[in-house]
């Protein structure tokens, strides 16, 4: 997927960004990734089993961000795959609408796999995602924090 000079693919067409995700995610959270080595979370892109597919974007060859495409989330099990996460954006890249992109994109990758539906966790106001279609369906708490579950339906 191309949207003006962002490119989104998957980051198996490009392993080699791995490391930089890991660097990404062990800065943006560091208790969640605490005591694991770079190449220890580096590792777990390609290790993860529901996986489905990490998703990069990039600006003229440049890691912009990223999003995963997962079968299941351990805070809400009953709720049936995919789950779009892991979404980052590079902090000087925030405010572009990278992030929207990489969701689309995750929801496309979604409907390629054969799903008819695809769901989010988020911790912000759910109005940016409501008016593209996304709709409420319920709360999950994880530790002490309220999020906030989305589902899209996906046309076939």
């Amino acid at each position: 997927m191309t949207i003006g000079a962002l490119s989104i693919r998957p980051l198996g067409e490009r392993p080699e960004a791995a490391p930089l995700l890991a660097e990404w995610f062990a800065t943006e959270w560091p208790d969640y990734h605490r005591g694991r080595s770079l190449p220890d979370v580096a590792s777990r892109f390609r290790l993860i089993p529901d996986v489905e597919q990490t998703l990069i974007a990039e600006i003229e060859g440049e890691m912009v961000g990223t999003v995963a495409l997962r079968g299941t989330w351990e805070a809400a099990p009953e709720i049936p795959p995919p789950w779009i996460g892991s979404l980052f954006v590079a902090p000087q890249h925030r405010g572009l609408g990278i992030g929207v992109a990489l969701v689309d994109a995750a929801v496309i990758a979604a409907g390629e796999a054969g799903h008819s539906a695809a769901h989010i966790s988020i911790r912000v106001d759910p109005a940016s995602y409501i008016c593209r279609g996304w709709r409420v369906v319920g709360t999950v708490f994880v530790g002490d924090e309220s999020v906030t579950v989305l589902r899209i339906e996906i046309p076939a």
